[in-house]
């Protein structure tokens, strides 16, 4: 009796009682993908607060220096994103100069190139800071487009259920052969329950997602930038 009573107090509870299978199998998928969504969001939070926060440590860095190769020997105290980007650019530049590896620390520590670089050179190395930027860019999104179809997807979810338990109600009415609003309401109730359900989970998602993206595009924008700058100080130092 204190289930019965429980049902009848609480809406949700009264109109996924009223649900046939088939639409609480749909709010029990909704749920499921709630919560993966959710995992989605936190992890994704979680990982580019840091990102930002060692990007700006490194960027800060850099910045002070006057030459590309300026904080190499320092590399190993940075994470981030932008620290591979540029490890990939310091590689590119010592291959380019066929820098032996027992030659690599005395060249780092100098701050200076052995020699300028042709325009085809730095060319190449751009390409393979872009590709890098590319690279960081595609992790950072990663799992990024199974949250966007958890938001595409849970509001025709909850519609499929919503038309499937409205067409059952309206066949049991068919089938008394007279309309009965009470009779059909509990059904109708059930069915629009998985409905509410696929925008409580669509709506948070959209908002995470929206959000998520926001950073990782304003992060892909800074390492797009710091390239720029790197091939600028590579530019100004074949002018000296």
């Amino acid at each position: 009796m204190l289930v019965l009573a429980n049902l009848s107090t609480n809406p949700v509870l009264y109109a996924f009682g009223q649900s046939d299978g088939f639409a609480r199998f749909i709010v029990g998928l909704l749920f499921l993908l709630s919560i993966y969504a959710w995992s989605i969001m936190v992890e994704k939070w979680l990982t580019l607060r840091r990102v930002r926060k060692n990007n700006q440590k490194f960027l800060a860095s850099f910045e002070r220096e006057d030459a590309a190769l300026g904080v190499a020997l320092l590399i190993d105290d940075y994470r981030g994103p932008v620290v591979d980007v540029y490890k990939r650019g310091v590689e590119e530049v010592l291959d380019i100069l066929d820098v032996a590896p027992h030659q690599e620390e005395s060249v780092c520590r100098t701050r200076r190139l052995p020699r300028p670089l042709t325009t085809a050179e730095a060319d190449k190395i751009r390409s393979a800071l872009d590709r890098a930027v590319d690279a960081q860019a595609m992790a950072l999104e990663e799992r990024l487009g199974l949250l966007g179809t958890i938001v595409s997807i849970s509001p025709f979810l909850g519609l499929l259920g919503t038309v499937w338990g409205v067409m059952l109600a309206f066949i049991g009415m068919a089938q008394k052969g007279r309309p009965d609003i009470g009779a059909i309401a509990p059904g109708v109730s059930g069915a629009l329950l998985t409905t509410v359900v696929g925008l409580v989970v669509a709506i948070p998602s959209v908002v995470g997602n929206n959000l998520i993206l926001s950073v990782v595009e304003k992060t892909t924008v800074e390492m797009e930038n710091f390239v720029e700058n790197f091939i600028a100080l590579i530019r100004l130092e074949d002018k000296e």
